[in-house]
């Protein structure tokens, strides 16, 4: 099969597409076919050696957190999901496994879930880790209710698009940060507060909507681009950080949070994930959230991608075709 293997750590020009041998499902695994894979910036940071305190790298190594396509085989114990089935998922790739950068992947039967017949293939690979992390955030960590008020820095970004909308679903009132040109795309999500994070102080802009503060700061940019997070929150409120994986983030200030009788939390998709993308594949499916903005690239553009989404300059999801 072709897929884009790395034999080394580094920079984007250690990416090569190469024909390695296909992958056969082990127990508990279904092989998928795999049409489409979403860019992550997990994926630029597992390149580098990022993830090397979760897993143990093993040359050549494919890369790719995301995938979308169709089951071609079954592992032993696997025996509900019918070949040809359109599926979506996390891959295995967090636990060391052959990423979706390839033309089939071996994926825990337990992260699998079949796609909702809505979605097209390079949609569905949009969804799964921006998704996961924004659950996860909001709900496993945040534990987001009805009425609460939350503030969603970098709504602009795939995760902050799903964090709003899930919100939105949750009965929450919500308010975020962006850029300028992002502002009509976070309120038509369902962002009642819009602030553009460059015309002034985040600070005065929410404390006219929320004088006394938020119950939930969500934090999906990290590297601290949101100075005074804490000052943000109602006593008793709690700011949920994205795990940014970057070695100069520290994360939240544990200590000075309790000090203040605030609470903190890092937030990270957590392996097997097919329970929590089950429930946002519903959403997907009853159309009361959306994919986002995404852009096709072949999969020999993967360094194309993963350039963008390094320095930033990524306008959209990125997402590569694997197959026809």
């Amino acid at each position: 099969m072709r897929a884009v293997v790395i034999e080394r750590l580094g920079g984007a020009e250690v990416l090569q597409l190469k024909e390695v041998e296909r992958p056969q499902p082990g127990p508990g695994e279904v092989l998928v076919r795999v049409v489409c894979a979403g860019v992550n910036p997990a994926d630029w940071k597992c390149r580098e050696g990022y993830l090397g305190a979760f897993l143990d790298y093993r040359f050549p190594f494919v890369l790719g957190f995301d995938l979308a396509g169709t089951v071609a085989a079954l592992g032993e114990g696997v025996d509900d999901l019918p070949l040809g089935s359109r599926v979506f998922a996390q891959s295995d790739v967090g636990a060391g496994k052959w990423g979706s950068y390839a033309e089939y992947a071996c994926v825990s039967r337990a992260s699998l879930v079949p796609m909702p017949d809505n979605l097209d293939f390079a949609a569905a690979a949009a969804v799964p880790t921006p998704a996961l992390a924004a659950w996860a955030g909001l709900f496993d960590e945040g534990g987001l209710r009805p009425g609460m008020k939350v503030l969603i820095h970098g709504g602009g970004s795939a995760v902050g698009g799903f964090a709003i909308q899930f919100a939105r679903c949750a009965g929450a009132r919500i308010a975020a940060t962006c850029s300028e040109d992002n502002l009509s795309h976070v309120q038509a999500h369902g962002a009642e507060c819009a602030i553009d994070y460059r015309a002034g102080s985040i600070e005065q802009a929410l404390l006219h909507w929320a004088p006394e503060g938020v119950d939930l700061v969500l934090d999906c940019i990290g590297g601290g681009s949101l100075p005074g997070a804490l000052d943000l929150l109602r006593p008793g409120g709690i700011l949920v950080a994205i795990l940014t994986l970057a070695p100069d983030d520290a994360g939240p200030d544990h200590a000075a949070a309790a000090r203040r009788g605030l609470r903190t939390a890092v937030a990270y998709s957590r392996m097997p994930s097919g329970g929590a993308l089950g429930r946002i594949a519903a959403l997907l499916a009853a159309g009361r959230v959306h994919p986002p903005r995404l852009e096709l690239l072949p999969l020999a553009d993967v360094a194309i991608a993963h350039e963008r989404l390094q320095q930033g300059r990524a306008r959209t999801k990125q997402v590569l075709l694997v197959a026809d």
